[in-house]
């Protein structure tokens, strides 16, 4: 538990990017409660920003390798595929 609080502090503003982009995809994602197509818009574009916030926050801790680019690809990806298979249920 050390570790990550001391991970938080190293990069503060790594993280509080990260926050922002989620907060205001999820207020993007309730703004656009109107048309499911802006929503999936709102949904896909966050993925995308998540795996370029994940790439560039490890280029900057020197420490990027392809697992990690998989790892934030595939968990995007399965966030993605969730979230719009509840988006357009029949």
């Amino acid at each position: 538990m050390i570790k990550i609080s001391e991970e938080i502090k190293e990069h503060f503003t790594h993280y509080l990017v990260l926050l922002v982009i989620l907060d205001v995809a999820i207020a993007a994602f309730f703004l656009f409660s109107f048309n499911k197509i802006y929503q999936a818009a709102v949904v896909v574009a966050m993925g995308i920003l998540y795996v370029l916030w994940g790439i560039i926050h490890h280029f900057l801790a020197d420490d990027l390798h392809l697992k990690v680019i998989l790892e934030y690809v595939l968990f995007a990806f399965l966030a993605n595929l969730v979230i719009l298979s509840l988006l357009f249920r029949a």
